[in-house]
């Protein structure tokens, strides 16, 4: 990497910044999912193929920690070997019902989560790091996970607000709400004068409100509890591209191949029949 980024490296490299680099690490970090998430799909049945493709995604990943760390000890603020030392040390303190002696109670991961928060806010004391101002935020957890993925990080609010008592209780109140959001979008959009900031203030009001049910779902159905509403997101989008392919497969196979402007042609009833026999054929 200091080999790229010297001199007689590579223009790409050389004008990478920590700010250019945020689409690239998340972009990198989704792909290395898809790739973790395509192997959980076929089980058993996984090809040297698909593992093949997953331990390049994590390679891409790693390289994203490489360039910046790089970057890092160009400026003189820290270099790889200190990526590696401080996420060792942590590993080893916030584990030591492992790593040392003593009784920690700990019977399962719940505890291991407790334990870990319990040292994460001991060593911030510690270091000095705790400086809030004299009203604390009863959000102050979920705000701090404001660089996940937007979807995760609003359920990470939606689950805040709930465990305080601010949320509806029920899941048909929730789910009354998500209905009454989009209502409220619709009268923007089709009842009332077009207003762009309106408009875009109630579709960001609908998303919050899914995430409320998301998060309902989550904190009340044990076999719930792992999902996560961006990748249930993505998976919709998945989804709709695999249809659409199949789509393609069944114009291609009536020797009526699309291109844009055969597909501009269609009418929004042959769309829908088209639609409908992909569904049979491939429902994800």
């Amino acid at each position: 990497m200091a080999k790229l980024r010297s001199e007689e490296g590579c223009p790409w490299d050389k004008e990478q910044t920590f700010s250019s680099l945020r689409t690239y690490m998340i972009e990198e970090a989704y792909e290395a999912v898809a790739s973790s998430q395509n192997i959980l799909e076929k089980s058993q049945i996984n090809s040297a193929k698909d593992l093949n493709h997953f331990c390049s995604e994590l390679g891409d990943v790693l390289l994203q920690i490489f360039l910046n760390s790089q970057i890092a000890h160009e400026n003189n603020y820290f270099n790889i070997k200190d990526v590696f030392e401080n996420i060792n040390h942590k590993m080893i303190s916030r584990h030591p019902h492992v790593f040392q002696k003593g009784n920690y109670n700990v019977e399962n991961s719940n505890d291991v989560v407790t334990l870990w928060e319990k040292i994460k806010e001991s060593e911030k004391e510690k270091n000095g790091d705790i400086k809030y101002p004299k009203k604390v935020s009863l959000l102050k957890k979920a705000i701090k996970k404001n660089s996940l993925p937007t979807l995760n990080f609003g359920t990470e609010i939606s689950k805040s607000a709930w465990k305080l008592g601010f949320s509806w209780q029920t899941i048909n109140e929730i789910f009354q709400d998500v209905i009454l959001e989009v209502k409220e979008l619709e009268d923007e959009l089709v009842h009332n004068e077009f207003q762009l900031e309106k408009v875009i203030d109630e579709i960001g009001d609908v998303v919050y409100a899914l995430c409320n049910l998301v998060n309902f779902i989550k904190e009340t159905r044990n076999e719930a509890s792992s999902i996560d509403f961006d990748l249930i997101a993505r998976a919709s989008f998945q989804k709709f591209i695999n249809r659409f392919d199949e789509m393609e497969n069944i114009m291609l196979e009536n020797k009526t191949p699309l291109d844009e402007e055969s597909a501009k042609k269609l009418t929004l009833d042959q769309w829908n029949d088209l639609w409908k026999k992909a569904k049979k054929r491939r429902y994800r």
